[in-house]
């Protein structure tokens, strides 16, 4: 820019020049702004994302604008009914118009709510093939989802499905009694939707509001069908038609509202399949066997510790026991030592007894010593006496019982001093007898 100025005659000059580029760089700035602008927004108009952007608000409570009015219309159909004898003349146009039996504005409205539904399948499956991670091409299942609901609208509105019940029952194809006519479309809907149904649970598992929405709407389709095949058992014939006729709108308005919340959940969340979010029924569950495993934990923790008591109780219970029997042993054994050195000591009065007593024989016994047999004899007696004696226990004029309690030692002790007393007494004889 300064060797651009050089040339200039003036200071005037060369500021009026510096202006001029100065304006000219700003208007290729902005030129640029609104050319990038303008490639930005022909993207998004290519996509088809701000057009859809626009109808379908970021905020999920916005949505009602478009899925209350409709549950409103078809609520004032059936109070409509309802209400027809109050509001029209049996025999008017009008009362006939309303009649949910004869006229036509139920199945147009329910065939347009379910046209309506397809497109918003289809609308589901061109989004969804825009993930980067839907290698198995699930995305084509909503396409088959539309073709049901374009079918399902067919034959709402132009009652093909009784045509075709019909052409069974005439063709003689199968017979089920008198339930044909109803079971010939029923069958194969069930057939066809239960598999529908479980594809379309796998997808929505990641938006839990549609997902509420299609399992209320699936409850729905499955009492419409329960109450037409016991209509006969429920009372308030009068009214069926029109519980029936409330109760499949009602399903058609549910499977909108949640292909609707689908939608937006696609747009502004993700648009990859879904993450396997356990259910809340498995998380109650789960929730309550973790509870129940806890309690029994810890009631197996309390019969252990109170097991643990009992057995620290019986075992207090036997040292107790074993003490106290120790106790008695020890005062027995002192009892024991105490009785025999009571009886050892009046032992050598009998004995100074005997030797009196032998004394006293033996002067009275010394005058007829002369009329005794020959010496041979005296000492063949003698031999014999000595012999038996030495047969002869020594403990056995002792007490055996006073053995009892008693340990070896001890035992060993006493029978000890009983020889030696024995031993005592025999020499005592022996030297009397000598």
């Amino acid at each position: 820019m300064s060797t651009g100025f050089a040339g200039s005659r003036s200071m005037d000059e060369r500021r009026r020049r510096r202006l001029a580029s100065e304006s000219s760089e700003s208007l290729e700035d902005s030129n640029e702004d609104t050319i990038s602008q303008n490639i930005a927004r022909t993207h998004r108009f290519a996509a088809g994302q701000y057009p859809l952007r626009t109808l379908i608000f970021p905020r999920r409570w916005k949505l009602s604008v478009y899925y209350l009015p409709v549950l409103l219309c078809l609520a004032a159909i059936v109070a409509a009914d309802l209400y027809r004898p109050e509001l029209t003349k049996p025999d008017s146009a009008l009362a006939g118009y309303l009649s949910l039996k004869s006229s036509p504005l139920a199945q147009v409205l329910s065939g347009a709510l379910l046209l309506i539904s397809g497109q918003l399948a289809l609308l589901i499956a061109s989004l969804r093939t825009q993930s980067l991670h839907d290698f198995s091409g699930r995305y084509r299942l909503w396409k088959w989802v539309a073709c049901g609901l374009y079918l399902f609208a067919l034959c709402t509105t132009t009652s093909l499905h009784q045509v075709w019940a019909t052409t069974v029952i005439e063709l003689n194809l199968f017979d089920w009694g008198p339930q044909t006519q109803l079971l010939a479309w029923i069958v194969p809907t069930l057939v066809l939707g239960s598999s529908v149904a479980l594809m379309t649970y796998l997808e929505l598992r990641g938006d839990r509001a549609g997902l509420n929405m299609t399992i209320i709407a699936i409850a729905s389709y499955v009492g419409y069908l329960t109450f037409q095949f016991t209509d006969n058992l429920i009372p308030g014939t009068a009214y069926h038609h029109l519980i029936g006729s409330g109760l499949l709108m009602f399903a058609h308005w549910s499977f909108f509202t949640s292909l609707l919340l689908h939608t937006h959940h696609l747009l502004y969340q993700s648009v990859d399949l879904p993450e396997k979010v356990p259910s809340r029924l498995t998380k109650f569950g789960g929730e309550y066997l973790r509870r129940r495993r806890i309690r029994r934990k810890a009631k197996q923790v309390a019969k252990a510790s109170q097991r643990k008591k009992q057995l620290e109780a019986t075992r207090l219970q036997q040292e107790a026991y074993e003490k106290a029997r120790r106790e008695e042993q020890v005062a027995q054994k002192q009892n024991q030592q105490v009785t025999p050195a009571a009886s050892k000591e009046p032992k050598p009065v009998p004995a100074a007894v005997e030797k009196k007593n032998v004394s006293k024989k033996t002067k009275t016994a010394e005058p007829a010593k002369a009329e005794s047999p020959p010496e041979t004899a005296n000492t063949a007696s003698q031999k014999k006496t000595s012999s038996t004696k030495k047969n002869v226990r020594v403990d056995q004029s002792h007490d055996p019982e006073q053995l009892k309690g008693l340990s070896k030692r001890e035992r060993r002790k006493l029978q000890k001093q009983w020889r030696e007393a024995e031993r005592q007494n025999a020499t005592e004889d022996e030297s009397d007898w000598s």
